[in-house]
Parts: structure tokens; sequence; C-alpha cells
């Protein structure tokens, strides 16, 4: 393994997929692609004629950012010389999603090459811009490709969905991925290329163990992937892992060609770095075989687990023919980026023995279902793979049952008088009335995708949807069918406000970069311009109503206008970019006593008055040192304000007074959205269900939490809900996988 390249990375939707079918270029070198699982194949002789390739990531273009556009104008026209038969991108092109930035990518490519580039999005295509999507779809042909070309079969994923971190292959990917394998020769090399890295070393797409195991019969050679901004060769389950520099480093690119190995067809791999002055100078990187054993070197491996309490006996199976010389394993490390260390070895039964048993240490970990990370390392140092679930027993909170939803619950829950609706990235949404033992399933509809939470208005007669295909819906709690529509000509990708103003109910939200306000009926009422993204939550306290924007502003406008009264600056980056990672974009806004009104930022809270827009107070403490807090939506409590630090998943009690810190403490190994929810029978007690899966109990009046069960094992970004009360409280709470959970036995924690 090489990895020669400090990481420089600052951070890191799949809604529908573009529907259609692209054929594109023509004469030598042109591909056919195809958007969806319709595949169309390569066009001419170039199919079959061996050839090479160049590979590009983190290339994100910004305007603001003269020199990397220059350096990767010079990158494009060097393989423009070199005859490349296709070029791919594996995401991260721009750094915020935005079309001029899209249109500035488009432009540095030669006209010899725009039927040549293959690019799949990265995070920075879905990740601050509730429209960035929109606009890759309106600039680059599609999302995934499948199609031949040299000899070679390339297939491009794309495990994101809008304002997600955290990653996943859902079930729609890996059926069409294996559509795709399907119907190709077993003679064929496969290559894929994604965003992000494979592998137990990185754990960015959380189930990218299912990816592995359903390409494992099929000759996937290698895999080129982005995200990390390093140059990295790995090996592992057969095949080879190419993960390329970033343009904020270098002007890398990478060049793949097909040449004649001792034992067959390879791909020579070559960083190759076009400085603007001074020779272009190329380094080999790897060689990766395209025929011979592959995948079946040294798996797939058999797994046994047996729990008793805190120890975890385990028995590992290679297989006969297998050179294995070391089998190690480890709880799942729920971390982000390179993980490194951690592993428990297992003993070798004899001599030339497949067996391998061994205890892992899992007394760290709280009750519930979890994965286990499993590695056979080779005699010649490749690596295999896998992962194997347990379930460690509880005796207290417990999952009551799950039902599964089609696509991702990743909005927070809605929930009246018992009854709990859900809503999916796929549209699908389901009403229901739980009780400890069952969901209860009361209707269901089809919508337009819904990335956030949907919400019944006051007097519970309604309850709204907002949905990216950009319409708000209105559905009858009762049954489900639709009262009323409105088109709002935006990704609807913010949470909804309601507040009366002059005794009339109001609604605020966000759409794009402007902040709303529509009757009950849907009638918009006024529109403001925020001059910027808005991907948070507005507040309204019935004479102001307050966003946090994309421009690094916090902004108050009139409620019954939209008038603008006024505009505080949060932050005092420069470039947009920066502007828009650290300022209040996606924050929940909060009212405080006293006509305070609190703001949240990449790295801190902040109140302002709200008659006037001035500081009244900065949160600060004793070493504080808070990331990703924008993200999560303050709770304000008895004790003070609840923030959670999403990078760190530590949860931090602030006076609403003064903004000085009273108390801090470790909760959930990361948080993503999700918020505290109040225990319904305990004043203090407030649950967290955090993005890696784990139910935290924090008790504010004993300043405690307790991680209390591991509900998923996928990550989630879903605020729970609770309902019921004594032993009858049953918490739900949804996923990445589709699934809403219903956890019951509270009351005994």
């Amino acid at each position: 393994m090489t990895e020669r390249t400090i990481d420089t990375h600052p951070g890191t939707q799949q809604a529908a997929i573009t529907r259609r079918s692209v054929l594109v270029g023509a004469g030598a070198g042109a591909l056919g692609v195809a958007a969806t699982g319709t595949r169309v194949h390569a066009l001419g002789g170039d199919a079959a004629r061996p050839g090479a390739f160049a590979m590009v990531t983190d290339t994100h273009a910004n305007l603001q950012e003269p020199d990397r556009t220059a350096a990767l104008e010079r990158i494009f026209a060097h393989i423009e010389e070199r005859d490349a038969q296709f070029v791919l991108n594996c995401g991260d092109i721009t750094d915020l999603g935005t079309a001029d930035e899209f249109e500035l990518y488009n432009a540095t490519i030669p006209p010899a090459l725009r039927g040549k580039v293959r690019s799949v999005p990265g995070n920075h295509e879905n990740q601050y811009l509730v429209d960035a999507l929109e606009a890759f779809d309106a600039h680059i042909d599609a999302r995934r490709y499948s199609f031949t070309s040299g000899g070679l079969h390339v297939i491009g994923l794309d495990p994101v969905v809008m304002m997600e971190w955290g990653w996943f292959y859902d079930r729609d990917l890996l059926d069409w991925l294996e559509g795709e394998l399907r119907q190709l020769s077993r003679e064929t090399p496969v290559i894929l290329f994604v965003h992000f890295p494979m592998s137990a070393d990185w754990n960015y797409v959380q189930n990218d163990h299912e990816l592995l195991t359903l390409i494992d019969p099929y000759p996937v050679r290698a895999v080129f992937a982005g995200h990390r901004h390093v140059t990295n060769v790995s090996t592992f389950n057969g095949l080879t892992q190419v993960m390329g520099n970033s343009l904020k480093n270098g002007p890398y690119y990478y060049w793949a060609e097909q040449t004649d190995g001792e034992d067959g067809p390879v791909l020579e791999v070559t960083e190759v770095s076009v400085p603007l002055e001074g020779e272009v100078t190329e380094e080999k990187l790897t060689t990766i075989p395209l025929t011979g054993q592959g995948r079946e070197a040294l798996g797939p491996l058999r797994s046994i687990v047996r729990v008793d309490h805190s120890a975890l006996d385990l028995q590992v199976h290679t297989p006969p023919r297998a050179a294995v010389a070391e089998v190690k394993a480890r709880p799942y490390p729920q971390a982000y980026g390179k993980i490194d260390g951690g592993w428990s070895p297992l003993q070798q039964s004899g001599q030339g023995s497949h067996r391998w048993s061994g205890q892992v240490d899992v007394s760290d970990l709280p009750p519930g279902r979890h994965k286990l990370e499993v590695r056979a390392v080779g005699e010649n140092g490749d690596l295999y793979d896998d992962v194997a679930e347990l379930e460690l027993p509880s005796t207290t909170a417990q999952i009551g049952w799950r039902t599964r939803l089609d696509g991702r619950i990743q909005g927070g829950l809605a929930e009246r008088d018992g009854l709990v609706v859900a809503a999916t990235t796929k549209g699908e949404v389901r009403a229901f009335e739980p009780t400890g033992r069952s969901e209860r399933p009361r209707w269901r509809t089809r919508l337009g995708p819904v990335y956030r939470a949907p919400v019944f208005t006051p007097d519970g007669g309604t309850l709204l949807v907002p949905s990216t295909d950009h319409h708000l819906y209105a559905l009858d709690p009762e049954t489900g069918a639709t009262q009323w529509t409105t088109d709002l000509g935006a990704p609807l990708a913010g949470d909804l406000a309601f507040a009366e103003v002059d005794d009339e109910p109001r609604l605020f939200l966000a759409v794009g970069s402007t902040v709303r306000s529509l009757d009950l009926s849907g009638r918009e009422q006024w529109s403001a311009d925020l001059n910027g993204i808005c991907g948070g939550r507005p507040e309204c306290d019935g004479d102001r109503v307050y966003a946090g924007s994309g421009d690094g502003n916090a902004y108050a406008f009139d409620a019954r206008t939209g008038e603008r009264l006024w505009r505080t600056q949060l932050t005092d980056k420069e470039t947009r970019y920066d502007t828009v990672l650290y300022g209040p974009w996606a924050c929940y806004v909060r009212l405080l006593d006293d006509g305070a009104v609190l703001f949240t930022r990449f790295s801190n809270a902040v109140a302002l008055d709200g008659a006037t827009g001035e500081q009244v107070w900065l949160g600060e403490g004793d070493d504080l040192d808070l990331q990703q807090v924008v993200y999560t939506p303050p709770t304000l409590t008895d004790h003070g304000i609840l923030l959670v630090d999403g990078f760190a998943g530590s949860v931090h009690l602030f006076d609403p007074d003064t903004g000085r810190e009273s108390w801090q403490a470790e909760a959930v190994p990361r948080n993503f959205a999700a918020q505290p929810v109040p225990d319904p029978d305990e004043d203090d007690v407030y649950w967290l269900v955090g993005q890696s899966g784990v139910l935290a109990r924090i008790d504010l009046e004993q300043e405690s939490v307790e991680q209390v069960l591991q509900v998923l094992t996928c990550y989630t970004q879903s605020t729970a809900v609770i309902v019921g009360s004594g032993a009858d409280r049953v918490l739900l709470v949804g996923g990445q996988d589709g699934q809403l959970y219903g956890v019951v036995g509270l009351d005994q924690v």
C-alpha cells in the first residue's frame, strides 16, 4: 500500500436517477452510456481494441480558484494528446455544486474529449446545496454508467443522496449493479469507479461490504476512487483500488494502459503531474492483473459468532486453497476516514489448518445489533475483508419490531396523538399507530422524494410533506389523501415552521435561496431573498421571521410583508465555498427569552437581538472546540440550550442568557441532523439516536449520558419520536436502510 500525500479534505443524494439513456460521441472512442439499468453497448471497433484511459478526481471546480481551473485545463489537454479512449472523474467535480461551477468544469474539457468524459457525483455534489444534484443533472450526462470500451467493462456508481453525511449502497443501486454484471461475459474484466474508497481501512460507505459480497463472483479487477485527497493503492478481495489525489493538492491525473504481463493482460497505472512550468512527470503506481485467480484467492470467509455477555468467541473458516498468514477481527469502527488498528488476532487451529478462532473484546459496546469486521491477510500481503453480524443481549431497551419502507428514511418523523408518519427519499409516505408489539399501519401514499420531516399543522387537520420535486403536499392525516399541492419552484430541503401573525396561522420555509411565507391553504403571502442557499429552518416570533443563509449572514424579515429588517454577518470567511461551509446556511433558528434569537454556524452558536441583529453572546467555555453544530437542531430545555457536536458526537449545555457552557459529555460516535427528543415521562431526560445508530439516554439533571442500545447497523440522520408513556413507551427511528424501528423497554433503563 502506498500513501504519499497528506489528507487535506475538510469533510465529506440519491434523488431520482436521471431517467434517460444517453448515447454520446461519434467515431473513434465513442461510448454508449446508460443513466439507469438499461445498458447501451459501445459503438464501433473500440469496444475490443485494447487501449488506455485516464482518471481525474476531486477537481473541485471553483470560480474563485483560477489556478485550479488552469491546472485542470492543462490536464485535459495532456490527456487529449494521448488519445484516451475515455476519461473518468470520480466525483467532487465542484466545490459547492452550483450551476456556474459545473459550467466552468465543462468549459475546461476540450472538444475532442467531450464525448469521452464520465463523471460520478461526490459528496460536494450533494452535501451543501439543496439543488446541487439538479445542477449535476443539468450539466452532466448521467449519475451512473455501464459501458464497454477497449476490452474493459466500466461501471460508475452513485451512493449519494441530497444533504447526507455518511453514505450507503441502497438496494436499487446494488440490484442495478448486479443486473449489469450478469449480462457480461466472465472473460470481460470489470472496472468500477466511485467517489468513496472501499475496504475496512476507510468505512466511508457504511455497507460497502455488501457491494464487495455482491461482486465476489464476477471479474471485477479494479476500483478507481477519490475523496480522501491522497494517492493510495491497496489490494483487497482480489481487486486493486487506486485512490486519486485532488487538484487542491496539485495537477494530478492517472493514466491506465493495457499491456501484456507475464501471466496475461494487465493494466499499468501511473500518476501524472502536469505543472504550470517544467516537464510533465510520471510515476508508476501499480500493475493490475486483468485475468487470473482474482477474488477467490483468500475468500470467501465463513464466520461463526458466539456471544457470552461481554466476551465474543469468533471462529473463521478460510477456503482450503487460500494461503492465509493471519486472520483478525474488530468491532465495526464507528469512525470517519482512514481507520487504523483495533484488530484482535485469531489463532490458527494447527499448522495448515483453515480454521481460526479467538475472542474479540466487545465490553465497550452497548447492547444491540453490531457488525464485526473480519480480515484475512495472505502470505503475499493481500487482504480479504468480510463482515459478520452479531447481537449483544439487552436486559432493558430492545427492538420490539421493524418494518421496511421503499427508500431511505432521511427526514425526521412526524407524530401527533399517537399517529406517526415517515417519508422516504423515493416518495413513499406511510402512517402508523405503533405499539410495543406492532407498527400497526394506517395508510400509505406516493409523492415526490422526501428528505425532510413531514409536519402536522397546529390544529392537526393537515399533514404537510415537503418534497425535492419542488412541491409542498398537504395530506389528510386520517387517510393520506391529497388535500392540495403547491409548486414552489425549487427543491424543498428545509424543515417547516409555523407561527401566528396577526392571529392568522402562517407557514414559513426556505426554498432555494429564498424564505417564503404561506397560508395554510398553500397560497404564498410573500417571498424574500436570502442571497444564498438555505437548508435549515426559519423561525417567526409573530413580528419577524429569522433565517440563516449560505452567504454567511443571519437575516430578519417583517413577518407581514417580507421586508428585510436587518442582516448580520456570522462568518469572517471570504470565499464563497468557506462562507457556505462555516456559515449558518443549515441552522435551525430558535427563539430565546428577552427577544434574543439563537443561530448556529459550523463551530459555535450565537445569540442575536431579534429587533436589531446585534450580538447578545457567542458561545464560550473552557477549551470549547465545536465542529458541525450547524446541522443538528439546538434543543431548548429547562436546563439550558442543548447542542450536539456532530463531528465528535458530544453534547453541550449552554446558559441561554450568557452563552456560557455549563456541561459537556461524550454521547455518540457521530451525529448529523438527528435531534435529541424529550422523554414524555421524565422532564430532564432526552433520547438521541446518533448517526451510527446508537441510542443514548441524556439526563440533564444528573449530567450523565448512557449508551443504551445499538438500534441500527446503518447510518441515520432522522430525528426519532416517542409515543406512549410508562412501560408502553415506544421510540421510533428510521434509517438509511429504509427500515422503521420500534424500540421498547425505555422504562427499564
